[in-house]
């Protein structure tokens, strides 16, 4: 993907604003992606398929720490996958406990608890904790 330049001489968008004025007018992303990955020491993978990115990491642990240590404002970040079409769920042992974006719903419980534009699934954490390992 690429984005027309908006600032001057060529720049890159300088702000999320900016970078979604960019993306306004252009097609929804496809994505395709296998990918094994580290995150912050916790091994995880990236499944792309269609309008859908996963990420599925190894325990409940792995994600709060992924959460405390986002890159990210989850605002922001919901902006982007809405203004692209995409959506990303979050995922502990194949078990979805998260979904942020443009299929996502975001639920009472996340604003109550302060996360912003996020769907939770409740049962997912406790699922994860007891799913049997393969």
């Amino acid at each position: 993907m690429t984005a027309t330049p908006t600032g001057q001489h060529g720049d890159p968008p300088a702000t999320l604003a900016e970078l979604l004025d960019d993306l306004e007018d252009r097609p929804e992303l496809s994505v395709e992606a296998d990918l094994d990955v580290e995150l912050d020491g916790h091994p995880a993978s990236v499944v792309g398929y269609d309008d859908l990115v996963a990420l599925d990491l190894p325990s409940v642990p792995a994600a709060v720490s992924l959460w405390r240590n986002r890159p990210i404002d989850v605002m922001d970040a919901a902006a982007l996958l809405s203004s692209v079409g995409l959506t990303a769920e979050l995922r502990v042992r194949g078990v979805p406990v998260a979904r942020l974006g443009d299929d996502a719903v975001p639920s009472g419980l996340a604003r109550r608890l302060g996360l912003g534009p996020v769907e939770l699934v409740p049962e997912g954490p406790l699922l994860a904790l007891t799913r049997r390992r393969e």
